[in-house]
Formats: structure tokens, sequence, C-alpha cells
């Protein structure tokens, strides 16, 4: 058996799982969304509730995605070199990376909520953080999406800085460069097609995320992910409205893998 036939088998169990968990529910959604012909499409256009709800998803992710990329790779060029003698580090990012939903949601309001314990020692020592900040807003689910975005953007670089070569630097110094030149001429350029295509896939992370923010808000936040998910759970006669919103979260979403895709490619030159 040649490698071409071998390789054409072996994607087959691949493209069975993309045609019925990826393919046909896609397909499904796009002819519910038009169920009602562009009834549907109008009413969630015009509908402030919703333009509500997908400028606070944006917001959000924006800000999350600002934070977690500078702290994870900050975090990534700093502890690179040291995971050879604390491995242990890399399994407490893996963990905390996919710690996400019902649990964490728990986690937080344990710890920062009205009577989590934080709060409560902070108050004994004379701090009130309430009511100045609120763990059921956008900026308590900031923090829930950090805990685990910022190891997740860590994990994600962190290839990226291993691609960074000894000799490189040796080569530079020899030259005469120093190390602004370096980061600037050498380091710089490597990094950044990495550095934005991970920043693309915590975008999109934080964009889609459902579980943590619903566990958190109960309802109470408009982010799209929970005004799809109300719909689809608690009313009977919009749940058109939820194909239609998902299939713009899908056209969103398609607009940033393109991106990751293009930087993706530029950076994985450099990762071979």
């Amino acid at each position: 058996m040649n490698k071409s036939r071998k390789g054409m088998i072996l994607t087959v169990p691949y493209i069975v799982l993309a045609l019925f968990f990826l393919i046909l529910p896609l397909t499904g959604l796009i002819f519910k969304s038009f169920s009602q012909g562009l009834g549907s499409w109008i009413r969630v256009l015009s509908n402030p509730l919703y333009m509500e709800g997908f400028k606070n998803s944006v917001i959000l992710s924006v800000w999350v995605t600002a934070e977690a990329a500078a702290a994870g790779g900050i975090i990534a060029v700093l502890w690179y070199k040291r995971l050879a003698k604390h491995s242990w580090f890399l399994s407490f990012l893996n963990y905390s990376a996919n710690n996400g939903g019902i649990g964490l949601a728990f986690a937080l309001l344990a710890t920062l909520g009205t009577n989590g314990f934080l709060t409560i020692i902070l108050r004994k020592a004379g701090i009130r953080i309430y009511p100045n900040f609120d763990i059921v807003s956008l900026t308590g689910i900031h923090f829930a999406y950090l805990s685990f975005l910022v190891p997740y953007m860590t994990i994600l670089f962190l290839p990226a800085v291993g691609a960074l070569r000894p000799e490189w630097w040796s080569a530079a110094c020899t030259l005469g460069a120093g190390k602004r030149r370096y980061i600037l001429k050498i380091a710089g350029p490597v990094l950044f097609p990495s550095f934005m295509a991970s920043m693309t896939l915590v975008f999109l992370t934080s964009l889609g995320t459902y579980a943590t923010a619903q566990a958190i808000s109960s309802d109470r936040i408009n982010l799209i992910t929970i005004q799809i998910g109300y719909l689809m759970q608690m009313s009977l006669f919009r749940q058109v409205d939820a194909y239609t919103i998902s299939i713009l979260l899908f056209l969103i979403m398609m607009v940033f893998i393109v991106i990751y895709k293009k930087t993706n490619e530029r950076a994985g030159r450099w990762l071979r």
C-alpha cells in the first residue's frame, strides 16, 4: 500500500467526525436560522438586547485577551529555560488552562463572593471590596477568565520562545548588536507571528466561553453566549433567534480563525 492511499485511509475517521460533529450541525443551524425566512435575522440584528450582548462579549474578550497575552507572554519568556528543572510548572499550567466551567465559578464565588473567605479576611483587616466590586459583573467574569486564559496563553507561546536559538544571540553579540537590537531585529520578528496567533486563540476561547460566565452570573449579565443558552433553554418561541445568533457568532469567529491561520503559517517557519 503506497503512502498516499494509506494517508487517505487514516483521514477517514477525521472526515467522519467532522461530518457528524461540525458540518451537519452547522448545516442544520443555517437551515433553522432561515426557517422564518429573513424574519429572525431582521429581529436579531434590530434587537438592542442582542446587539448589546455581542458588544459586551467583544469588549470582555478584547480586555481579557490583552491582559492574558501580556501576562502569558512574560511568563513563557521567564520560565522557558527553567522548565527542564521545574516540570511541575508545566503540569500546573495544563491543569489551570483546563480549569473552567462550574468548578471555577464556585471557587471564585467561594473566594471573592460577598461572603467569600478572602472577602471576610480583608473585611476583618479593614479592607472592604464591596460594594465597589461585584463578582457578578463583567469585571468579576474577567478575573475568572484570566485564571485559565493566562496559563492557556503561556502554553501556546512556549514553543515559539523555544524556537529562539542560542546561536542567534551569540552571533548578534559577535556582530556588536546589543540586547535591544537583538530583540527588535531577531527575537521580535520571530516571536511576533506566534504571539499574534496565540492571542487569536485566546480571544476565540474567551468569546465562546459559556459555562463559567453562566455559572457566575446566572443569566444576569448580557453576554452573547448566555443569550444563546437562555433562548435554547427558556424560550419556546424564540429558539430560532438562538440559531441565528449562533451563525453570526460563527461568522465572527471565522474571521479570527483566518487571522490565526495566516499568522500561524508565518510562525511555522521558525518552529520546524
